[in-house]
């Protein structure tokens, strides 16, 4: 088995190209079904964020996809040259692609280290990959024990404290310029679980409206019962834009859906500040909105800047979180090491008792004339069985405890003591 992830994240790439390798929810179905087309035998799951693109791999040892093919694949299914997003990317295998599985699910590759929003879009990624019938026991194996890595590591650090999300530091940006939302609007385009958790902390900033609108009417409803809100039609966005002093945005768009122009015919003619905070990748705001006058426009990686504090008191807590990941990379390995060497030590044990028996059948044909032929029978069964063990336990021992052997290993077992696998049922 080998583990693959390639992708990019906010480390290696802006959201210019983060937003034209994401996967939106009506394109991750065929985008596993395809990755499934080209590879059969392997096993995949995409993890798109506004932060992330990556897509897992778990394929047999020297089968595909390579790394170059899942690079190709990337290129050409989101229609992109390579040339354009090749330096942007990285690759990691085996201990490295599993430790940064790791390190992602527990918040340590996070614009915002320990956040937790992450574990629930990796559990929707492994969902999306099963309802795909593209995620089989391995790759399901692997993310379970990545979920049970990072609550170790929110448990047994303090990485968890304080602001540890992006809606938070959204909170801080806009802390920054208003100091007040009293008698401000504040505009919600988007009711997913992102606007959710913003519109939940905006609201103890006490302003004076929050205003939700979405395609889905009926999820705006939902949003704006639980922040205090107000619904309102998406078609009136424009008119939406004229009254809010705040805007923020997080919807599933493939295309911006608020131009700079809307933004120029909202300012109204007092000429009022007006906070615009896109947290979607692709971005729902165009950038030149953040050129009209007395408007300040915040993406995804602009508030990278604002994270900086809160990474930077997380220093000490990171050191311990990147130790527990460690061992459980170890422990993964020696787990994962100790199942493939399962059948190999079973056809050697079977192999041992074919053995005793062969013997026993010789035996038996000498000591039929002896008066204490049957004693003298299970003394020589107990003697051979125990001896065999003996011999045969080193050998078991060192495939189940190796975290770093190679299946060659099993192989060179198998031929010098003529082993025969049972097969799969």
């Amino acid at each position: 088995m080998r583990v693959l992830c390639t992708g990019l994240s906010h480390k290696t790439a802006p959201v210019a190209i983060r937003e034209k390798l994401s996967f939106g929810p009506s394109r991750l179905g065929s985008a596993l079904a395809d990755l499934h087309s080209h590879w059969p035998s392997a096993e995949f799951m995409l993890l798109s964020t506004c932060n992330r693109t990556e897509i897992y791999a778990v394929r047999p040892l020297h089968d595909h996809p390579r790394q170059e093919e899942l690079h190709a694949w990337l290129g050409r299914f989101q229609n992109i040259a390579p040339a354009e997003f090749q330096d942007s990317l990285y690759t990691f295998a085996g201990e490295e692609a599993v430790g940064h599985l790791f390190s992602v699910v527990a918040g340590l590759d996070s614009l915002v280290p320990g956040e937790a929003q992450i574990v629930s879009q990796v559990k929707a990624a492994i969902t999306a990959a099963g309802q795909a019938d593209v995620a089989g026991a391995e790759l399901r194996q692997l993310v379970a024990e990545a979920l049970h890595v990072a609550k170790h590591v929110r448990t047994e650090t303090g990485i968890a404290e304080g602001k540890v999300s992006i809606a938070s530091v959204a909170v801080d940006c806009i802390a920054g310029v208003f100091e007040t939302l009293a008698g401000r609007c504040v505009l919600s385009v988007g009711a997913g679980k992102m606007n959710e958790i913003l519109l939940q902390q905006i609201r103890a900033m006490l302003p004076a409206r929050i205003v939700v609108t979405n395609r889905s009417a009926d999820r705006a409803v939902e949003l704006a019962e639980a922040c205090d809100g107000q619904p309102a039609p998406f078609e009136s966005l424009p008119e939406l834009l004229s009254q809010a002093d705040v805007v923020v945005t997080s919807t599933a768009a493939t295309e911006s859906i608020i131009s700079a122009e809307i933004i120029r015919k909202a300012q109204r003619a007092d000429s009022r500040q007006m906070l615009l905070i896109d947290l979607a990748v692709p971005r729902d705001i165009e950038s030149a909105a953040g050129d009209v006058e007395n408007v300040s426009l915040y993406n995804v990686d602009d508030l990278e800047d604002i994270a900086g504090n809160a990474i930077q008191s997380r220093r000490e807590h990171l050191a311990a979180a990147r130790k527990i990941v460690q061992r459980h990379i170890k422990k993964y390995f020696r787990r994962i090491q100790a199942n493939q060497a399962t059948p190999t030590i079973e056809a050697l044990y079977a192999r041992m008792e074919e053995i005793i028996a062969e013997e026993i059948r010789e035996a038996e044909n000498k000591f039929s004339s002896h008066e204490d032929a049957d004693e003298d029978m299970e003394i020589l069964r107990r003697s051979l069985r125990r001896s065999l063990r003996k011999f045969c336990h080193p050998a078991a021992e060192y495939l189940r405890g190796q975290s770093t052997a190679s299946p060659a290993h099993a192989k060179t077992l198998q031929k010098i003591f003529d082993l025969k696998e049972k097969p799969e049922s």
